[in-house]
């Protein structure tokens, strides 16, 4: 059943009550975008239920012996399963799962709240639930979609009545394409990991081929793509010292991949760290890729800005072979306040080919300007690849 998400439905307690300070969701992939993951903000404490609450949608658990609970520790509550492991979600993709909370102890538990580490996760309502010794209760959790390629964490807090500490439940996803690169985050910061190597795979196994690395011929290792059939996984070598500062937040892979055409891994380092204007502020990150291209043709995509200052009234391309025009703007109101959708068309010399990254820069009616990147890979007509270009 799909879970409500109105604002400020969470039931949580005093930061000196649960005896912790929140911490936003986890992010290893882009790693840049943590500030899209906002604390969870504090609501009244739940109540407690008069004369105590009948159990509330519980079911019986497996039978497994029972222990009595610890006035010192966090409740005797079992989790099933341990983590909740979403798995692999594309981008702009929620993921939703649910964990038994199972009552391993002589005496009833009474939930008092269940509070999520930040906004990117929505919870079931079960402050006020009562588990029997021996039953369980379902909890059902969204972790919201994201823009980003790499791991995702977040976590729950659950209060139970007559516990000091607090029971945590774990939870992780991967966002991913279809083709992942491992490392999905290149650290380069202060001369680090200057030379590497990277894996590239498919996630169902399936063969594909890599044309290009940032525009340049890959570098494969125990690959020779003139004698060897496509494989499912590569290996490829990068050097950061092939590559002109300041760097692309993001390398891009081009592959012939049907729903991975290109394959962006994230760059960290002092030149890529975005420039923010406080009244122009991106909502979700600075990831903005356009695909496959047909030569010859354009790209539509959508800029989110949260709560912009002023109307927007330009995009400029910083990019030679490539225009950029804002088509219009929409509003969208979310529990980060309201959003505003920028569509943007993209639009290269129709005798352009090959990979695309080009740097744009939104400008409002008053002159502020904000800058972010975009990037794809421009084929010829009929073709799945454009291969090394200087593009």
């Amino acid at each position: 059943m799909p879970i409500e998400r109105p604002l400020g439905r969470f039931l949580t307690l005093p930061a000196l009550v649960l005896g912790l300070t929140l911490v936003g969701c986890g992010g290893g992939g882009s790693g840049e975008e943590g500030g899209s993951a906002e604390p969870a903000t504090a609501a009244a404490p739940a109540a407690k239920p008069k004369g105590g609450s009948a159990p509330r949608t519980v079911q019986s658990a497996a039978a497994s012996p029972v222990v009595s609970p610890s006035m010192t520790e966090e409740p005797p509550l079992a989790l099933d399963p341990p983590v909740l492991d979403l798995g692999v979600v594309p981008p702009n993709t929620a993921a939703e799962g649910a964990v038994m909370l199972i009552n391993r102890g002589t005496e009833p538990l009474l939930i008092l709240a269940a509070e999520p580490s930040c906004k990117c996760t929505t919870l079931d309502d079960i402050a006020g639930t009562t588990i029997a010794p021996g039953e369980s209760t379902e909890l059902r959790a969204v972790l919201d979609e994201s823009p980003n390629i790499g791991p995702k964490t977040a976590q729950i807090k659950l209060l139970v009545d007559g516990y000091p500490v607090v029971k945590v439940v774990e939870l992780k996803a991967e966002i991913s394409l279809p083709v992942r690169p491992v490392p999905s985050l290149i650290n380069a910061v202060r001369g680090q990991n200057r030379k590497g190597r990277v894996v590239v795979e498919s996630i169902d196994g399936s063969p594909f081929s890599i044309c290009g690395f940032h525009g340049a011929t890959p570098t494969f290792l125990g690959f020779d793509p003139a004698a060897d059939a496509p494989r499912s996984k590569y290996v490829l070598a990068y050097d950061l010292d092939m590559i002109a500062e300041p760097y692309p937040r993001y390398l891009v892979i081009e592959t012939d991949h049907p729903d991975a055409p290109i394959v962006d891994i994230y760059l960290r380092h002092e030149s890529t760290l975005p420039t923010i204007n406080s009244n122009m502020r991106m909502s979700g990150g600075y990831r903005f890729p356009l695909g496959r291209i047909t030569a010859g043709e354009t790209a539509d995509i959508e800029i989110p800005f949260k709560s912009l200052a002023r109307p927007l009234s330009t995009v400029i391309s910083a990019h030679p072979d490539v225009r950029a025009d804002l088509i219009g703007t929409r509003n969208e109101e979310t529990a980060d306040g309201i959003i505003t959708y920028a569509l943007v068309r993209v639009t290269p010399d129709p005798d352009f080919s090959g990979m695309l990254y080009a740097p744009l820069e939104a400008m409002t009616s008053t002159g502020d300007t904000a800058p972010f990147d975009v990037f794809g890979v421009v084929v010829p007509a009929g073709e799945t690849c454009a291969g090394p270009s200087a593009g």
